[in-house]
């Protein structure tokens, strides 16, 4: 069925399974993102890789390193942009929302459940955006299987999981015929909006 013929919850439960398949597939569009914050008055975007995803709530979820200076946006300013494009469907969605750091529990059980070789991107002996000297790679010196306990402990140290709460989604679908687009503010009652593209 063509999307401008589904009604809109119908895109908007299509979307999310999209985006479900980006947890777990490296290869899809929707495996990483634009997450904007506000510095100083100013826009400051990255990319990162979506971890997680309650569509119930709703909220999104990434990892990041407790030395990134994004940590200091969140405290000043938790508001925060996220952005997905889709370049085989030409799908755009850009979500608003607030971000929040996972509980405890919660962290831990993700950093076991995760491969080595991703922890071992929190055990680099620079913080994230400091000032190196020369041109060098930011990483520990041991082979995956020289990592021993208290470089597990270090790297979980710096470990974080964040959600991002969904205030506002938005979808737009661009065709050669007409755009489409469409606009959901959640909250007790989700409303929903057709807008001009």
């Amino acid at each position: 069925m063509e999307l401008n013929l589904m009604e809109p919850l119908d895109i908007l439960n299509q979307e999310f399974s999209y985006l479900y398949e980006g947890i777990n597939d490296s290869n899809h569009d929707f495996h990483s993102f634009i997450l904007s914050t506000i510095r100083d008055d100013k826009p400051e975007s990255r990319t990162v890789v979506l971890r997680g995803l309650n569509k119930s709530i709703p909220y999104l979820a990434f990892h990041t390193d407790f030395r990134s200076p994004k940590l200091d946006d969140f405290k000043k300013n938790n508001a925060v942009s996220a952005l997905f494009y889709d370049r085989t469907r030409k799908v755009q969605i850009r979500v608003n929302g607030t971000c929040h750091l996972e509980d405890d529990e919660r962290t831990k059980a993700v950093w076991d459940s995760m491969h080595i070789h991703s922890k071992i991107c929190y055990m680099s002996p620079k913080a994230p955006s400091s000032i190196i000297e020369e041109q060098t790679l930011n990483k520990i010196e041991k082979s995956d299987s020289e990592i021993v306990q208290a470089d597990l402990n270090l790297g979980f140290e710096r470990f974080c999981r964040f959600k991002i709460f969904i205030e506002k989604l938005d979808w737009l679908s661009l065709k050669h015929d007409g755009h489409r687009r469409l606009q959901f503010n959640f909250g007790q009652n989700t409303k929903i909006d057709w807008v001009a593209a």
